[in-house]
């Protein structure tokens, strides 16, 4: 019986030394590790998990080149002047050209 007991009380306390030691998941801005572009969070394929507010949209308009890069640094480019305070964007991306993004604010 003692063996029982002590058995029991050392699974116990092997549980509790565990549930202690866990990682506490604490989400911030760049959940996901984002990418950062002229101190704007770009997401793109995703959307951000903490509160957050979208301030607008800005279209892309005339860009000399189709390749990623170019139409990300036109459209920071835009939210940059048109939103000064703007916090991140979520592209959207589409095959028809009709390329825009989201600005966002988080509380």
């Amino acid at each position: 019986m003692k063996r029982f007991f002590w058995g029991c009380a050392f699974v116990a306390s092997l549980v509790v030394l565990q549930a202690f030691n866990q990682f506490v998941y604490e989400p911030n801005y760049s959940t996901a590790e984002v990418v950062k572009i002229d101190g704007l969070l770009i997401f793109t394929d995703s959307k951000p998990i903490m509160p957050n507010e979208i301030l607008g949209m800005v279209d892309l308009g005339f860009v000399s080149s189709t390749q990623y890069e170019s139409i990300r640094n036109n459209l920071v480019k835009r939210v940059k002047k048109t939103y000064p305070n703007a916090d991140g964007i979520i592209l959207n991306l589409n095959k028809k050209g009709v390329d825009n993004c989201y600005v966002l604010k988080f509380k």
